[in-house]
């Protein structure tokens, strides 16, 4: 009896320390239509960064492949004509992509008087503690104070922020008139896209694509992650950028191929 207790309990240890280890547990629907990704930041915290390409875009495949990746999906906006940057992306404490790589953005912006919304959107960031190294992970807007003891390690700029704030207008993505019609749109937050979300819980990142056969505005993308609870939840770019490339599956949003985009966020071998 004593033997069959401890084989009961034997399988079961294994089976349960075998789901936990499980880094990346994935969900989605058999029609292509929503895909969660439940990333656990213990794990694979340190192994979690931005990508960006140097010189040219690249697709999610092109940098899953070439650097042997874990893990990839498509990151912040780009101009497609310059090959340029126009989110923030800090990797290693350095400065790799910034609005202000397009000057005529800029220029437009402050004609707008939309610049200090652009420049202040969401990102995603990982702090590293000055003196002991512990990493935090972190979505808030681009001005926002870094913790006391900490440095930013890496982050990387999107938008906008969806939770715990609805920051559409905030971030400049919407402007509206006096009987607030909509007269200004970017990244096309009130039509319905594919989608490349970041969401926070706990010690887990959340990567929630809706792909481009079941395309969602930013308001939907709102209501159908409310009963996640997420602490945190921000956009990256999306429509024909949002890809992903893990293990052998890969999301195209773009022709049903992947569009050539600047930066990624990245899981590390």
């Amino acid at each position: 009896m004593l033997k069959k207790i401890f084989l009961i309990f034997t399988v079961f240890f294994i089976c349960t320390a075998a789901y936990a280890a499980e880094p990346i547990k994935a969900d989605y629907n058999k029609k292509g239509q929503f895909y969660i990704y439940k990333i656990d930041l213990k794990e694979l915290g340190p192994r979690i960064r931005p990508y960006i390409v140097k010189d040219g875009l690249k697709t999610a495949r092109e940098v899953f492949k070439e650097n042997d990746f874990d893990f990839v999906i498509n990151g912040g906006f780009f101009d497609p004509v310059s090959a340029k940057s126009v989110s923030y992306v800090t990797i290693n404490q350095k400065l790799e992509g910034s609005p202000f790589e397009s000057m005529e953005m800029i220029e437009n912006l402050n004609r707008e008087g939309r610049i200090d919304n652009v420049l202040n959107r969401s990102e995603f960031r990982i702090y590293r503690h000055a003196t002991i190294g512990l990493l935090k992970f972190d979505i808030t807007k681009h001005f926002d104070p870094v913790p006391e003891g900490y440095d930013i390690l890496h982050s990387l700029g999107g938008g906008p922020m969806l939770c715990p704030s609805f920051n559409l207008e905030e971030e400049g993505f919407v402007k509206y008139d006096e009987t607030q019609k909509p007269v200004l749109q970017a990244a096309h937050v009130l039509k319905k896209r594919a989608r490349t979300i970041l969401a926070l819980k706990k010690d887990y990142l959340y990567v929630i694509i809706f792909s481009n056969f079941a395309p969602v505005t930013m308001s939907e993308v709102n209501q159908k992650l409310k009963k996640y609870r997420f602490e945190k939840i921000m956009a990256l770019d999306g429509g024909p950028s949002t890809s992903l490339n893990w293990e052998d599956f890969e999301i195209a949003s773009s022709n049903n191929d992947q569009r050539k985009v600047k930066s990624f966020l990245i899981i590390q071998k």
